[in-house]
């Protein structure tokens, strides 16, 4: 088989895992909202009504003088919302899916790949509404829309990590799923969520750079706000992250399909 005919077939083999991620997109959509079209009003409202609850909340309270509390705490909580969805949504995906796997063409990644696209897309148009809302009514622009869009996709590909290996750890340990929403819960003070890296001191700057998702929210805000503080971040060390939990969640699903008698 010569070198043409080798990339037709990568390239057929591409098309054909697009349309089933496609088909599964529309599937997820008709099996979460319904199919009405007014039910995927939700999709975009969830994380529209959390994040302005959580920016009013701060609105209230004593906020750094450089930012102004909604701006920072409301698009931080979107950043965390897709972290929060992707994985805590990673423990039912194979239970709610496993007569699809009988379908050759259809692998548990690509079940995973159409849920995390559906979050992504919904919480990146409403980050957007937020940031020309806020254009709107401060005439602030961001500064680097670049970084945001590339924390975003750090984020989902970090979470989609996370959301292999708890995915594949529900199917061997039971109870494992309430494990997994109270650790999206533990691990939101620490997310980097509320603060920034220069707010810490020395030695607690140290440790939160351990955190991957802290280097995520350095990254956004740096494209948000720019040159109103020093931001902290190692892509490098995101990017390690996203490699190796994808490395050992692929290994795991891998595991799960032969568990589950389908090779």
């Amino acid at each position: 088989m010569g070198f043409r005919d080798e990339a037709a077939l990568v390239l057929r083999g591409a098309r054909m895992q697009r349309r089933v991620i496609g088909a599964l997109i529309i599937r997820e959509l008709h099996s979460r909202f319904g199919r009405h079209y007014y039910g995927y009003i939700w999709l975009f409202f969830e994380p529209l009504l959390l994040g302005s609850a959580i920016g009013l909340v701060h609105l209230l309270k004593d906020h750094p003088a450089q930012f102004g509390p909604f701006e920072f705490f409301a698009i931080g909580y979107i950043m965390y919302f897709i972290f929060r969805g992707v994985v805590n949504r990673a423990t039912v995906a194979i239970p709610s899916n496993t007569n699809l796997l009988y379908h050759r063409t259809v692998t548990l990644p690509d079940i995973f790949f159409a849920r995390h696209i559906i979050e992504t897309i919904s919480c990146s148009g409403v980050m957007l509404v937020f940031l020309l809302a806020l254009f709107a009514v401060n005439g602030e622009m961001v500064e680097d829309p670049t970084k945001i869009i590339l924390a975003l996709i750090g984020m989902t590909l970090l979470s989609q990590g996370f959301a292999f290996i708890f995915a594949a750890l529900t199917e061997f340990m039971e109870g494992m799923e309430r494990g997994i929403h109270a650790f999206t819960y533990l691990i939101l003070p620490v997310s980097g969520m509320f603060f920034l890296v220069e707010w810490l001191p020395d030695w607690l700057q140290e440790l939160a750079l351990y955190v991957p998702t802290v280097h995520l929210f350095e990254l956004m805000r740096d494209g948000q706000f720019g040159s109103r503080f020093y931001a902290h971040y190692d892509l490098f060390y995101v990017a390690v992250w996203i490699l190796v939990t994808h490395l050992l969640g692929l290994a795991a699903l891998r595991i799960t399909r032969r568990r589950l008698g389908l090779e």
